[in-house]
């Protein structure tokens, strides 16, 4: 393939070859008939294989997104003469890198190192990756192909929510503790004397009649505290770039509260991909569900109501949502917090925290009850 000085070069000898015959001009033909040459020259250089091999390695095959792909290519020259410099033009989800080669001595083997920018979630192939020469006038340019492709996960990317309360105010309010006279797990430990502030429910009236003073009984929570959080899919409610910050900031609270040690559920309003209402036990499988959730239309979307069909007693929700959402409501609000995540978020009435991004969106959890 020629470069535009290639290409000019072509259109320079054939004026100087027309002009010399019009004119009877030898000279004006011999100097067209050399830039001619040395355009065929260049095309065949370019076209040359490198003296080399040219293999990828991937350094991760799992990375946050918005981190890059580290990649890795090594040049192994097999051959008694120096290489010439060369550019690996390499691939991923619509994203291109290229890495100059230098000349590698006879006989050794050195690494170039590239990266490929990650913009959103999924498994994508990379590659295959092209070797391009240019003769030493940039006159033409000579592609390779290596049909080696590789695969990488790109996952959502956890923030650290760190924070004297604001990053733990979830975890540790009553919302997320579930009172014991409406967990069925709650166990029995002892009978006591009503003290102020007791919770009335927990009075136990046969006894209390029996002794004549209010008696409540004494539980024991003998599973730990849940907590949901819930991905609002509609399309209507965020554009896809601000559904890539909404999936990060699920995949952050999630992670959080398992370290936390909460048991955790991950939801999404997706009729097709609405998660399990049984909690997750580790980070990585936070990552792998969330990692193929995409947008959804009308038809395709659940309503966040029907997630939760036999009520939220045992669990406190978190609904993460994009700026003109939620796309639907749930009558319980006590137990529930609504975010809004995207770059015309604006908290109103019902909206707990809303940032433009999922950084933004850290800074104002960490600070939020401060």
């Amino acid at each position: 393939m020629l470069t535009r000085s290639g290409l000019g070069a072509i259109v320079t000898a054939v004026v100087l070859v027309g002009l010399g015959l019009w004119w009877n001009y030898e000279e004006l033909v011999i100097a067209g008939i050399g830039v001619a040459a040395m355009v065929i020259a260049a095309i065949w250089v370019a076209q040359r294989p490198l003296r080399a091999t040219v293999t990828r390695r991937i350094g991760a095959l799992r990375v946050p997104r918005g981190d890059p792909i580290n990649v890795v290519y090594r040049v192994r020259n097999a051959s008694r003469f120096r290489t010439g410099r060369a550019t690996v033009i390499d691939h991923c989800d619509e994203q291109q890198c290229r890495v100059p080669l230098e000349p590698v001595v006879a006989e050794d083997a050195v690494d170039f190192f590239g990266n490929i920018a990650t913009v959103r979630r999924g498994v994508f192939p990379i590659g295959p990756f092209s070797v391009q020469r240019i003769d030493p006038f940039w006159l033409a340019v000579g592609d390779r192909r290596d049909d080696a492709v590789g695969q990488v996960t790109v996952h959502p990317k956890v923030y650290q929510l760190v924070g004297p309360q604001g990053a733990v105010r979830v975890v540790d309010s009553e919302s997320v503790f579930r009172r014991a006279s409406a967990d069925p797990m709650s166990g029995f430990v002892s009978m006591r004397e009503y003290v102020e502030g007791d919770d009335p429910r927990l009075i136990h009236w046969p006894t209390t009649a029996r002794t004549g003073t209010l008696m409540v009984r004494e539980t024991v929570e003998v599973r730990r505290p849940e907590f949901t959080v819930v991905v609002d899919s509609a399309e209507h409610v965020a554009t896809p770039e601000d559904f890539e910050e909404i999936v990060d900031v699920a995949a952050t609270l999630a992670a959080h509260a398992i370290r936390s040690g909460l048991d955790v559920v991950v939801r999404t309003t997706s009729a097709a991909h609405p998660g399990r209402p049984t909690p997750i036990l580790d980070e990585g499988t936070v990552l792998d569900f969330l990692t193929p959730v995409q947008q959804t239309n009308t038809d395709e979307s659940l309503s966040v109501a029907a997630l939760f069909a036999g009520g939220i007693d045992h669990t406190s929700v978190v609904l993460v949502t994009g700026p003109t959402g939620p796309s639907s409501r749930f009558a319980n609000l006590e137990q529930t917090l609504v975010v809004r995540i995207g770059s015309d978020a604006v908290a109103t009435t019902g909206i707990a925290v809303a940032a433009r991004d999922a950084g933004e969106f850290v800074t104002r959890w960490r600070t939020w009850d401060q």
